[in-house]
């Protein structure tokens, strides 16, 4: 099993071939899809973004994925994507345009609720 701690709240866990989030020790959900995979030769057309539930919508997502795209994303692989963005978004002060709106206000709740009341 993989472990990455952000922080003294926050830990993801690869179990099974998934990514689960960890607040306090007790376990939150898991990390559904990677979001974003933007082509070099595209870039321009991402300047305009300022978050990534604006991205989202650019590039059409729903709860099942991005409309008319397939990612064939090893595990482990997933698993450093998932750790690298949580990390950026606790290192920026849990901004959340760094995090789909989905998955940044409810942990967002659940890190304020164990800060508050441990």
């Amino acid at each position: 099993m993989n472990e990455y701690e952000i922080n003294e709240f926050l830990t993801l866990k690869l179990e099974e071939k998934t990514t689960n989030i960890y607040v306090n020790g007790r376990r939150f959900g898991l990390c559904k899809y990677l979001l974003l995979n933007i082509p070099v030769q595209n870039i321009e057309s991402y300047e305009s973004i300022n978050s990534i539930d604006e991205a989202a919508d650019f590039l059409g997502w729903t709860v099942e994925g991005q409309e008319g795209v397939e990612y064939n994303i090893d595990p482990e692989t997933e698993f450093f994507g998932h750790c690298s963005n949580l990390q950026a978004w606790w290192e920026h002060g849990y901004d959340t345009r760094l995090l789909h709106r989905n998955l940044a206000f409810p942990l967002l709740k659940i890190k304020n609720y164990f800060c508050i009341n441990y």
